[in-house]
């Protein structure tokens, strides 16, 4: 007997998916080949159309985000200006625990808008009088940068990663259900298979 089609009574499981397919359209001219198997190849190529379908649709997903992503940065950069600040005071860190490992300091900068003063980062350690490059809005206030092109696409493809999980687990879970199903549904066929067979095949009839 072929282990292709039949292995201890179950659904074949170690079948190549091209076998999967010719066998769910009935194109498998195997002899030994099932209902069981037939109706097993179908559920394996189901799920992987399925699988490929939750992929292009997570693909789709995270490319529109993408785009969104870039779009929105685009329009950040436009309203952020660089400027050098000069700091008034030492740097204080914002948490000692931590070794002083963030700092700000108070500072002052030019900018068309009019001149400016505020917290702004600063490395550690810094000294009045330190010039900082900053990033500015259109009233000349501290902001933060633009998302860069690298934050953007890996925002997209956690959330894409995300979506074709969250499509890909009801597949998954159907496969496994309809799977259990067919095992004892084989299981049962092949029990009653050798109450018919085993007197004949042990002599007892």
């Amino acid at each position: 007997m072929s282990g292709a089609v039949t292995t201890h009574g179950h659904p074949a499981m170690h079948t190549r998916l091209g076998q999967h397919l010719r066998r769910a359209v009935g194109h498998d001219r195997n002899p030994l080949c099932r209902r069981v198997d037939r109706a097993y190849s179908r559920l394996v190529t189901a799920l992987a159309l399925a699988l490929v379908a939750a992929l292009a649709g997570a693909a789709g997903v995270g490319l529109l985000l993408f785009r969104a992503g870039a779009h929105d940065a685009h329009e950040i950069a436009r309203h952020r200006h660089t400027v050098t600040a000069v700091t008034s005071g030492p740097a204080q860190p914002d948490d000692l625990r931590a070794g002083g490992a963030r700092s700000h300091a108070q500072a002052g900068w030019t900018y068309p808008a009019g001149p400016g003063t505020g917290l702004i980062a600063v490395p550690a350690g810094a000294g009045a009088g330190t010039a900082v490059v900053i990033q500015v809005d259109d009233g000349g206030l501290p902001a933060a940068p633009a998302p860069s092109s690298g934050t953007v696409l890996s925002n997209a493809a956690v959330i894409g990663a995300g979506a074709w999980i969250a499509l890909s687990l009801p597949v998954v879970g159907g496969y496994v259900m309809r799977r259990c199903r067919l095992e004892r549904g084989a299981d049962l066929e092949w029990e009653s298979a050798w109450e018919q067979v085993e007197p004949l095949w042990s002599g007892r009839r």
